[in-house]
């Protein structure tokens, strides 16, 4: 899935925003998990944002037993999920919407049924998680069915899975013939509008949706929570437009705009409030505030807060490195801003459990799910966070496969994932590394390195598995990690004339050794590097730590009273 955003975000990267583009863009930054994402990769990389991939779909002849078929779906395994980071240094512009004359209105949707479930497209969608295809199955689809069409070109918008917290629109891009055009995330425009009956706009900013194919679909998915948590009341109904500018590579107008009935998820919506507090030995306060359940996922509210102890300790590794952050400037990410955004994130995980032990739903925010394998049930975009204004905690809202009402579970905390200071450095010796293999030991971290290519064009190339953009020098590596450490990153390399180069790690593989810590593979990608150095100084200066000394569970019952 690509998000609206992504082409402004690379823009500002690019210094091409002006002050009020940049101050317009924050505000969607702060609650877009891929757009956080995305810039912590440029940032880490300095190379362009690389193409989101899904998976295909099921075949078209998927059996119409669905419920029975739906059991033996794989859905494929989820990307891992950056962290929250400072938003206050982030940037941002406002997405240009072209306007559009081509305008399609339709009134009142079909009413939702089991039947229009049993018979939609949903049910061969294999990117579609499990949450939503339970709001399906329970009636919460509605067909649409209802088409534009420029520069022979249809825009079709088949059917709706909404609820108050998510919203997941399919739709197809077809030619004269009715053959499938394929959606180029790169090249084709698309954005969606939302406002009351009235003519309110609900999502002034515009923008937080993600779109992406999936087999024979276009899937476009919107966390609409976000912007209807602030909301007084939610509308009966929601009036959405589904825009495109450029399809298959033309230049038109296409506007389907249709009514979403909100009143029936609204109903049996329900909150269970909770408020259970914890302070972990690291000096992390975490607070589980309350579930809301909608019809596509129960949405856990939990907060990690810095205690006075753990802000002591971070301004104390902010003045022994100088990392003192000063006032931000628009256009400008200092080093101190990226070293503050690491401590600022708090990730968590932990699993839930029902009367009889049985693990139902277990959530976590390791950067790579593979080292704990405890991720179950979540629902793919129902994850954003905010950060606390004075820039000491986040709230977090995690999805999860619906919970059933009027049942006892049990939250157990399984792990805390905190930034810190490193102080691994390691000397290459050139030479040495030409004729064979080199290992270095350092911080009680240990790298295998073999090889030195050097790639001489700005060029994108695919080289091995990867695609590298820009000149550059490749090393491949293994690695064992420190006991406790699962992540490293902000690597930079300096050769014998001081020059420092920054570096990036492609390809990488995650494992967890019998001993417990945590083995890396992958290959080192310095850029800039244009010639062969007599020697090269490698360090990262941040790295993540799992805690699993907790001891924290919270008994709750799922309430069965309906938010009106």
């Amino acid at each position: 899935m690509n998000c609206s955003k992504t082409e402004e975000l690379r823009n500002y990267l690019a210094g091409e925003l002006s002050a009020g583009e940049a101050k317009l863009l924050e505000r969607h930054v702060e609650d877009c998990l891929l757009c956080q994402r995305l810039m912590m990769e440029e940032e880490d990389s300095r190379e362009e944002f690389p193409n989101l991939h899904v998976p295909n779909a099921l075949p078209s002849d998927f059996t119409s037993q669905v419920m029975t078929a739906l059991e033996q779906v794989k859905l494929p395994k989820p990307k891992p999920n950056w962290k929250k980071r400072s938003v206050n240094i982030m940037k941002r512009t406002a997405l240009a919407v072209a306007s559009v004359t081509a305008i399609i209105t339709f009134g009142s949707m079909v009413s939702p049924t089991f039947a229009n479930y049993v018979n939609s497209v949903i049910q061969s969608i294999q990117g579609i998680d499990q949450g939503m295809k339970q709001a399906a199955e329970k009636g919460y689809v509605q067909e649409i069915n209802k088409k534009v069409t420029d520069q022979g070109i249809t825009l079709v918008v088949k059917e709706v899975v909404a609820d108050p917290v998510r919203m997941a629109i399919i739709a197809n891009i077809v030619d004269q013939n009715g053959k499938r055009i394929p959606f180029d995330v790169e090249k084709d425009g698309l954005s969606l509008t939302y406002k009351t009956k009235s003519g309110e706009e609900l999502n002034p900013g515009g923008g937080g949706y993600t779109y992406g194919e999936e087999g024979e679909y276009l899937v476009v998915s919107h966390d609409i929570f976000r912007f209807l948590k602030d909301s007084k009341s939610l509308p009966d109904e929601i009036i959405v437009g589904v825009e495109a500018t450029i399809l298959g590579g033309k230049e038109g107008s296409w506007k389907v705009e249709f009514p979403i009935d909100m009143k029936k998820t609204r109903e049996v919506a329900h909150h269970t409030e909770i408020g259970q507090k914890y302070t972990t030995p690291q000096g992390i306060k975490i607070i589980l505030q309350n579930i809301m359940t909608v019809p596509s996922t129960s949405l856990l509210e939990m907060e990690t807060v810095w205690t006075k102890e753990r802000e002591e300790q971070i301004q104390k590794w902010k003045e022994q490195n100088g990392w003192i952050v000063k006032e931000p400037k628009t256009g400008v990410f200092t080093e101190a801003e990226r070293m503050e955004r690491y401590f600022i994130d708090m990730g968590v995980a932990f699993q839930l459990f029902d009367e009889k032990g049985n693990v139902v739903a277990g959530w976590d925010d390791a950067l790579h799910e593979e080292l704990n394998q405890i991720r179950k049930n979540n629902v793919k975009h129902s994850y954003r966070g905010k950060v606390h204004d004075d820039g000491k905690g986040v709230t977090k809202w995690n999805g999860i496969t619906p919970l059933a009402k009027d049942q006892a579970y049990k939250l157990k905390m399984h792990s805390l994932y905190l930034y810190e200071p490193s102080k691994f450095q390691a000397t290459i010796p050139m030479d040495t590394l030409l004729k064979g293999k080199v290992t270095v030991t350092n911080s009680d971290s240990t790298y295998n390195l073999t090889g030195f290519t050097l790639k001489t064009t700005e060029d994108e190339e695919k080289i091995g598995d990867e695609t590298y953009f820009g000149k550059g020098a490749l090393i491949s590596f293994s690695a064992i990690l420190p006991e406790g450490i699962v992540y490293t990153t902000e690597w930079t390399a300096q050769d014998e004339s001081k020059q420092t180069y920054n570096v990036s790690l492609k390809g990488t593989t995650y494992t967890r050794g019998k001993d417990g810590r945590v083995h890396v593979a992958g290959t080192f990608f310095i850029r800039d590097l244009e010639k062969q150095p007599k020697e090269l100084k490698l360090s990262h200066a941040i790295q993540q730590r799992q805690y699993q000394d907790l001891n924290w569970e919270v008994p709750f019952e799922m309430s069965n009273n309906a938010k009106r």
